[in-house]
């Protein structure tokens, strides 16, 4: 599950090219048109190496895992090449409503999992797109989606954004999304370090892909502190916006945040399991507690 895709290498456009392309014969392009080219080429790209993986797939087939993989890669390496090109597009025209979308498309790709560096590439942008999200943007109504997104991921860029946003945006409903978004950024974090600081090879990929100053300034965080935060904003999210703030998909802030709060204080590694009781495969009734003491695997599952 680490090789890389092979295929054909589609070559990008040098921006004057694309500049020129999409200006044609009236001038040069506008930067929403340079914007619109940028992504255009990026995806043209995926989409081709897409098609020529599928070629040799029958009809109704899938694709076998290595080759499924270097997809996977292509995409992330992809949207880190078009990464700069859409941070120098906010820079030249930073007072263009243009220049937030491209930062935001610029960082829009973000290593959940995380991917190795040699499967995904390095992502060179992501440290100065976000020092223009945060001099230039940080008051925008826009940012809600960003703060969510980017709290699955790991970026030593992210925090500070996040509690920027936090302190700074004056719209509440934005405030809210990234005061949830560096809670869940903040709880997740604590997990991946979980594992990570125990095994060398996957501190050697997140020190790879992050940084080897974040990992070890992280190492030194106290994690009781951090998960007492997370917890504290969960809290205040509840507090201050709770019932009175809907998010894009329809939940309340409470609503969000209840479940997450339980999780933090009675799932998390360490915490006592709460008690919940059930039927075993021979119907036979139990409860957690019976098993005190004993290492318990527990399946939760559902057939629709």
């Amino acid at each position: 599950m680490r090789r890389v895709f092979a295929g054909p290498v589609i070559l990008a456009l040098s921006w004057s090219l694309l500049s020129a392309e999409v200006g044609g014969q009236d001038g040069p392009a506008t930067p929403a048109e340079q914007y619109k080219a940028l992504v255009k080429e990026s995806q043209s790209r995926y989409d081709a190496a897409q098609k020529e993986a599928f070629k040799s797939v029958p009809k109704g087939g899938v694709l076998p895992d290595d080759e499924r993989t270097a997809l996977v890669g292509l995409a992330y390496r992809s949207k880190y090449e078009q990464a700069p090109k859409l941070v120098g597009l906010a820079e030249r025209y930073p007072r263009d409503p243009v220049a937030l979308d491209a930062l935001t498309e610029a960082v829009w790709q973000v290593n959940t999992t995380p991917y190795p560096v040699e499967m995904v590439g390095r992502d060179p942008a992501r440290p100065k797109a976000f020092e223009l999200l945060r001099r230039d943007h940080i008051g925008s109504e826009k940012l809600g989606p960003l703060c969510e997104r980017i709290s699955y991921g790991f970026g030593a860029e992210y925090e500070p954004f996040l509690r920027d946003v936090l302190e700074k945006n004056p719209h509440k409903e934005v405030r809210a999304q990234a005061c949830l978004a560096l809670a869940h950024f903040l709880g997740n974090r604590s997990l991946k370090l979980d594992l990570v600081l125990g095994d060398p090879k996957q501190a050697r990929e997140f020190a790879d892909l992050y940084g080897e100053e974040y990992l070890e300034r992280l190492r030194r965080q106290d994690r009781v502190k951090a998960a007492e935060e997370a917890e504290a904003l969960l809290v205040r999210a509840m507090r201050d916006y709770g019932g009175d703030v809907k998010l894009p998909d329809g939940e309340t802030v409470a609503e969000k945040a209840e479940p997450e709060l339980f999780g933090l204080r009675h799932l998390a590694v360490g915490k006592t399991a709460p008690d919940i009781e059930g039927q075993d495969q021979d119907g036979v009734r139990f409860k957690l507690s019976d098993y005190r003491g004993k290492v318990v695997l527990i399946d939760f599952w559902s057939e629709v």
